[in-house]
């Protein structure tokens, strides 16, 4: 009587019972994920809506008259504001906390969106691809040190993975919708308006969510710290490691299009608005469906990658990804269009849970100023802004097959990072 009158006094619910020989005794139950959590996976398939640029670029070239090279900088526009911005947002987050930077973030995604949605000028189009980019950059930066804290440190790997799935699986469905709306002949802009509501959703429930409390020393970080930091030998190589990395995966993803026409013939419009039946008409092209089927396999591949990585070990998938990566695109590159349709998807596969492991493995390794080093990884996205214009170079001058050895000798780099590297796994 006595234990069951004890047992209605808990004061939490998430407190279970035990039976133990010497009596019962209260053990405190697995913390449960904050709701936040839920939020920020919302978020982040929020802002991988943003992936769609590739498939655009037929319609851009054709609307502004641009060439190659002048398409690759709405790229580098993107990339440009990731590394401007990073680091600015990352001591923000540590000396204000992430819920002022987040929010600012994602309400200057849906104003640059809402703007873009009304332009038919190409500079316009640079100036609010650069906005949502720095929404982007101070999402991400902000968002991915604080989902550590949203749950049990050791699901860390796991929740991010997921987080950055969302974001893969966003851009999935977006390719289809935007082949919708433009075989139903709907200018592309529309997409951006649309993109712009889910942007004002997402703020709103932002605005109401519950955020965690700063850490005690994320005030303390001084600007003549980061010299210190930038001295690690560990963010010196991981910091490079991220850098070509996003060479990599946006070299290989934004040109999937043009490559399929200049290589292989394929016209490169996100959809056939001359065909004769709507499903014809609305369906994407052949190479909107392989831009696609890299997204989504990059989706997949993280989605299954927590199961993989306990199975198998953090350092050798990390490294197994790394190398089938660099082969699936040497394949894509080379070979014939089924080859190259199988190579670029096997590529999203494999490199699905590269980037995450680095930055998780580099984020792991120190114990304080995680939002600076958020930052610093991130304002190695500068290279992102190089690739595009580099590539779209090259392929007006030379061919896209060589424009895509680009990426290629990047991932060179990576593969060498992962098989001698020092970060923390786990």
């Amino acid at each position: 009587m006595k234990n069951s009158q004890a047992l209605r006094q808990l004061p939490y619910e998430s407190e279970v019972k035990t039976l133990r020989p010497s009596g019962l005794k209260l053990v405190p139950a697995p913390p449960r994920p904050a709701p936040l959590l839920w939020v920020m996976y919302f978020a982040y398939f929020t802002f991988g809506l943003t992936g769609v640029v590739g498939v655009l670029t037929p319609d851009m070239i054709a609307e502004f008259h641009l060439s190659r090279f002048a398409m690759g900088l709405i790229g580098t526009s993107t990339f440009l504001s990731v590394a401007l911005f990073a680091m600015p947002s990352g001591l923000a987050a540590d000396r204000l906390g992430p819920r002022r930077v987040i929010l600012a973030g994602v309400a200057l995604m849906a104003l640059g969106c809402f703007v873009l949605a009304r332009a038919h000028h190409y500079p316009l189009v640079l100036a609010m691809v650069f906005a949502i980019g720095t929404g982007v950059t101070m999402l991400q930066t902000s968002g991915s040190p604080m989902i550590q804290n949203l749950d049990a440190p050791q699901n860390y790997h796991r929740n991010l993975t997921f987080a950055v799935a969302g974001c893969t699986f966003a851009a999935f469905l977006a390719i289809f919708f935007v082949a919708y709306l433009r075989g139903t002949g709907h200018p592309w802009q529309t997409y951006y308006a649309a993109f712009g509501v889910v942007c004002a959703v997402l703020v709103a429930a932002l605005a109401l969510s519950r955020f965690p409390e700063r850490a005690t020393n994320a005030a303390g970080m001084q600007l003549d710290q980061i010299g210190k930091l930038l001295r690690n030998p560990v963010l010196i190589t991981y910091g490079l490691g991220i850098y070509l990395y996003s060479m990599a995966e946006i070299g290989v993803y934004f040109w999937i299009p043009k490559f399929f026409e200049d290589v292989h013939g394929v016209p490169a419009a996100v959809s056939n608005a001359s065909a004769t039946t709507l499903l014809g008409r609305v369906f994407p092209s052949l190479p909107a469906i392989v831009y696609a089927l890299f997204m989504g396999m990059t989706g997949v591949g993280r989605v299954l990658g927590g199961s993989v990585l306990k199975r198998f070990g953090t350092v050798r998938v990390l490294r197994c990804c790394a190398v089938m990566t660099l082969a699936c695109l040497l394949l894509a590159t080379f070979g014939s269009t089924r080859l190259s349709v199988v190579g670029f998807a096997s590529c999203g596969l494999f490199i699905s849970v590269v980037y995450p492991l680095l930055y998780t493995g580099t984020i792991n390794s120190f114990d304080q100023y995680q939002g600076t080093i958020s930052g610093l990884l991130c304002t190695s996205y500068i290279a992102a802004a190089v690739v595009p214009p580099l590539q779209g170079w090259l392929g007006d001058h030379i061919g896209m097959r060589v424009a895509m050895l680009v990426p290629a000798v990047c991932l060179t780099y990576v593969i060498g990072l992962v098989m001698l590297g020092r970060a923390k796994y786990t």
